[in-house]
């Protein structure tokens, strides 16, 4: 395989329709792992890491325990904290 790339204008086609959110809110969870791991390495590679940056995290909206791009639900974790519990004075506790 050659990596001599000769048409400029077709990479640059290419990551201007592939940095469409819309297109990657609606595909990217239809990859697997792998295949989104490829396509966002690719367009590091091409200089538009925000674009791969997004494809993984619309992937990761469809992935499930056990899924290396498994986010889990945050909201589980979340635990409300007094602010005032930092201030270590008497008058405050």
């Amino acid at each position: 395989m050659s990596t001599l790339i000769t048409d400029t204008n077709e990479l640059t086609h290419f990551t201007a329709v592939f940095s469409s959110h819309d297109l990657a809110a609606d595909i990217a969870p239809r990859l697997s792992c792998i295949e989104v791991e490829a396509l966002a390495g690719l367009l590091r590679a091409l200089g538009e890491p925000a674009t791969a940056d997004t494809w993984i995290h619309e992937h990761a909206t469809d992935d499930e325990i056990g899924d290396a791009h498994y986010q889990g639900d945050t909201l589980d974790y979340l635990a409300t904290i007094d602010p005032q519990d930092n201030l270590q004075c008497d008058s405050c506790q």
